[in-house]
């Protein structure tokens, strides 16, 4: 309830203007703030409408699902007590979902 605030309350909740990850991901909705983010959400709102997130579930657990077997794998080639480097199953999923 508390993060549907901030998204929603644009003009409240000001961003900070240095983001250690913008050179990497680039510029965005996460960076905008007040009329240039309001104009760019109100944009891309269809596409996360209820009934289209419900339709991509199926490709959200198939990719969870891959991303997940591939840990298990891992640990079970390590050893129950190992390290695991998730970042790149992370960065696998959300380019699966985008």
């Amino acid at each position: 309830e508390q993060i549907k605030e901030v998204f929603n309350k644009v003009y409240d909740f000001q961003k900070t203007h240095t983001f250690p990850l913008a050179r990497l991901i680039g510029t965005g909705l996460a960076s905008y703030d007040c009329d240039k983010w309001a104009k760019h959400r109100r944009i891309i709102n269809p596409a996360f409408h209820l009934e289209k997130i419900k339709n991509m579930v199926p490709a959200f657990h198939q990719s969870c699902s891959e991303v997940v077997g591939e840990w298990d794998k891992l640990v079970s080639e390590k050893g129950l007590s190992c390290e695991v480097d998730v970042w790149p199953g992370l960065v696998s999923m959300t380019a699966d979902v985008i």
